[in-house]
């Protein structure tokens, strides 16, 4: 896959809703911190152990995620 298309799928995925674990507010993904226990944060929850969309992004199997396994179904 080419790296454009892989930073095309990355940014519709974070483009997903989820919801804080600490104040339940929704948040695109792209705005959030994942926590060890696979659990997403806000800005405003997130502590000094998690990490970024943008880092934790780049360690995703991008050929694992619907929105890359849908196209090959077509």
């Amino acid at each position: 896959m080419e790296n454009q298309n892989s930073d095309e799928v990355l940014k519709e995925f974070g483009k997903r809703v989820q919801r804080c674990y600490g104040c339940f507010i929704a948040y695109h993904l792209k705005d959030m911190y994942l926590g060890e226990d696979v659990t997403f944060f806000c800005d405003y929850c997130k502590d000094e152990t998690m990490f970024h969309f943008d880092d934790f992004s780049k360690m995703l199997d991008i050929s694992k995620l619907k929105e890359v396994a849908d196209e090959h179904h077509h």
